[in-house]
């Protein structure tokens, strides 16, 4: 093999280690795999794209050109190794897989966190080497049992995915019966405000948290262990009105005003974990921003 060619090679190699990692990761995302077989592939296209990136720079700093050169080059070669192995090892963690196994009435399934922050849990039943996503029905209906299942943790959570679902269910039957209710609603909503209202009486202005570009403060109204409750008021000098109550209920927070008008709301809770909300109707309500 002539050096022309040792060279071709050795740059095919060094472009095959970025490639088997993109196939790799394309293939995982595209393919639901059993967790360990999903996570066996992502290790192993880790080293091998690390062994190849060796063997490559190895291989090129031993070809005879000027000293110089050749450090720079190492230098680039090392540089751009480290920041890719960096990137490549967050991608493959959040690519990862629990390997939460559940055998119910002698079929396979698996129970995944998919959440980057918070918790949020998908099942799937097994195949082969595959896997497919139940439905929220699918869990419903699956797992009409759960006393047969013996460990807590997995029950706990099939619970709390069922009971949304029947919570959702009941939402909807609710919106239908909802429709002669208007007035009630209105009367019951100006009851709540007269009440929270009457909360405000026991706090000063000085006790909220001044949002930023506004005359808008948040307002700690009730605290439970790492549970607060949240009112949003208008501050007038020593005067406070509500406008209306969060559904957050992290301890910390702050708050500021864009130029065109939007709340921003940034939580934290216990854990350090943040979440972060908007309002687009001077604070009637937030939505939060995934």
């Amino acid at each position: 093999m002539t050096l022309k060619d040792k060279k071709l090679l050795y740059i095919f190699l060094y472009l095959l280690s970025f490639g088997q990692v993109l196939g790799i990761s394309i293939l995982v995302n595209k393919i639901e795999f059993i967790p360990i077989i999903n996570n066996v592939m992502l290790g192993l296209s880790f080293l091998v794209f690390l062994g190849l990136q060796i063997f490559f720079i190895n291989r090129i700093l031993n070809f005879k050109f000027n000293k110089y050169l050749k450090i720079l080059l190492g230098l680039i070669l090392i540089g751009l190794c480290l920041i890719s192995m960096a990137y490549l090892f967050l991608v493959f963690a959040f690519s990862g897989k629990e390997n939460r196994k559940l055998t119910y009435y002698n079929e396979n399934f698996y129970i995944l966190n998919v959440g980057w922050m918070d918790p949020i849990y998908e099942v799937y039943r097994k195949n082969f080497i595959t896997m497919d996503k139940l439905s929220e029905d699918e869990i419903k209906n699956t797992f009409d049992d759960l006393k047969e299942i013996e460990d807590q943790d997995t029950r706990d959570i099939l619970e709390i995915l069922i009971s949304e679902r029947e919570s959702f269910d009941e939402q909807g039957e609710d919106e239908v019966a909802k429709t002669g209710l208007e007035d009630l609603d209105e009367k019951e909503n100006f009851e709540e405000k007269e009440n929270k209202d009457e909360i405000l009486k026991n706090f000063k202005a000085e006790d909220a948290i001044k949002i930023e570009n506004s005359d808008l403060g948040l307002l700690e109204v009730d605290r439970a262990g790492a549970r607060s409750r949240w009112f949003l008021v208008r501050i007038s000098g020593n005067k406070m009105k509500f406008i209306s109550e969060l559904e957050e209920t992290s301890p910390k927070v702050s708050g500021r005003m864009d130029d065109e008008g939007l709340i921003h709301l940034d939580f934290e809770d216990i854990n350090n974990n943040k979440s972060n909300y908007i309002s687009r109707n001077n604070g009637k309500t937030f939505g939060k921003i995934k």
